[in-house]
């Protein structure tokens, strides 16, 4: 897929908001604070916003890869919801781990197919 940003600040915001994402998750795997969850809830919405309404092939052809995005962030929302402690369990620990994960191969595919990395 080619991507044009020249003149698409849309498309350039999105890209941007991509590299946010990037740089949250490797802060929670770096530091394992939870407050970067507020951040990147602000972040994945935002791209949510974007990429839900955007009808070009920029964005309906990462389809797949922002849904993935999207449901592993709920997932993680509904873990630390469901969290009774102050500390997280194993078990709980190692979900959102997975789900960052999960996050962070859709994030690499979203910039492979737009040919950034």
């Amino acid at each position: 897929m080619a991507t044009d940003l020249v003149g698409n600040e849309k498309l350039q915001r999105f890209i941007r908001l991509l590299s946010d994402l990037n740089h949250e998750i490797a802060e929670v795997f770096d530091t394992g604070r939870t407050e970067v969850f507020e951040r990147m809830n602000k972040t994945v919405e935002e791209m949510y916003a974007i990429q839900h309404t955007g009808e070009e092939e920029a964005y309906t052809a990462i389809e797949e890869d922002c849904q993935i995005i999207y449901k592993n962030f709920d997932a993680i929302v509904a873990m630390l919801q469901s969290n009774e402690s102050l500390f997280f369990d194993n078990a709980t620990n190692a979900a959102v781990k997975k789900f960052l994960r999960n996050m962070f191969d859709a994030l690499i595919d979203i910039l492979e197919a737009y040919g950034l990395v």
